[in-house]
């Protein structure tokens, strides 16, 4: 699949959300307010945007959710709207994962108390029909994310020198004929044009990777992922790879690898990816002779990637440099 993931999964809890606060609230449910209380929510809870103000990851999310009303209009009604919506996101907490409960069927039975004591809303129903649809939105958010599984591919995420970067290696399961020598099925995999199609395999399941961390407020892990410059010739199939990482969560927490010599070839090619907001890490390769003026472009990129132990040692402390053993 080459749709945004991250994009998707975002869309439908906002969606989510939205739908139980107008289910819980009915009228007393408000646009405007939604709109404020939502976006401060996304922000916080999936785009890490703001400033942390406690190691505690709902702390904060309530925090940005309170200074979102904070500023009402001075009208008791519209007070008594942002006072209600803003008191059930403790719940969409729970609801969206942020935080994990014994049973939400309690949670469920909390608001139903507060739906008839603070807005005189009684409805006999609420608590099945709010059950089954907090459950049939969990159960597709678990299905999108597994429907990315793929039984004939693995990453192999390897933990490089630096804390919490791995480099991610796409591995297959597949059975080949006795007939096929290993360093036959090794050169197929590895040519340029099955270099391309494994970026379709590789990236969604990354970006899943990226996205489960995500869900558990996980904000600090890189991924160093391949890519390959040969693209530019491809502008569809371009379009299609990158489309699957085009989103700002994913950007931050992955860097596309490009080996030295393809980036020889088409530095442009690099610096129109770094200007829409990729991070690139340059791989080199063996005893690679630098020109000076190469040290100075070091700059452009994320990191630089070498299996070279010497020249590892002695420029680490001037450059983002990794080492990764070939």
């Amino acid at each position: 699949m080459s749709c945004n993931i991250v994009n998707e999964y975002i869309s439908y809890s906002k969606k989510a959300i939205k739908k139980y606060l107008q289910m819980i609230l009915q009228r007393y449910f408000d646009q405007d307010i939604y709109d404020d209380l939502i976006n401060a929510y996304i922000n916080t809870r999936y785009y890490n945007m703001y400033q942390s103000v406690d190691r505690r990851f709902e702390v904060n999310i309530v925090y940005y959710l309170k200074k979102a009303v904070e500023d009402v209009k001075d009208d008791s009604k519209y007070r008594m709207k942002a006072k209600a919506m803003f008191s059930m996101f403790k719940y969409i907490i729970y609801f969206d994962n942020v935080r994990e409960c014994s049973s939400v069927r309690v949670l469920i039975q909390e608001i139903d108390a507060f739906r008839k004591k603070e807005l005189g809303i009684d409805e006999e129903n609420f608590e099945v029909s709010f059950y089954n649809q907090l459950k049939d939105d969990l159960v597709a958010k678990k299905e999108f994310i597994d429907g990315f599984e793929d039984k004939n591919f693995i990453i192999n995420y390897i933990k490089v020198n630096k804390e919490q970067i791995y480099d991610c290696q796409l591995e297959h399961k597949l059975k080949f004929s006795k007939i096929y020598s290993d360093y036959i099925i090794n050169k197929v995999f590895n040519s340029k044009d099955m270099k391309e199609q494994r970026l379709l395999v590789t990236y969604p399941l990354v970006t899943v990777k990226i996205l489960q961390d995500i869900i558990k407020g996980n904000f600090k892990k890189t991924y160093l992922v391949p890519y390959t410059l040969s693209l530019k010739e491809k502008p569809k199939k371009k379009k299609r790879i990158l489309n699957i990482i085009d989103n700002d969560i994913v950007k931050e927490k992955i860097s596309l690898k490009v080996e030295y010599e393809e980036y020889l070839q088409d530095k442009e090619a690099v610096y129109d990816l770094t200007r829409n907001g990729f991070h690139i890490s340059l791989v080199l390769k063996g005893n690679v002779d630098l020109p000076r003026d190469m040290f100075v472009l070091f700059d452009v990129f994320t990191y630089i990637i070498t299996d070279n132990v010497e020249f590892y040692q002695q420029y680490k402390d001037q450059y983002p440099l990794l080492y990764i053993p070939s």
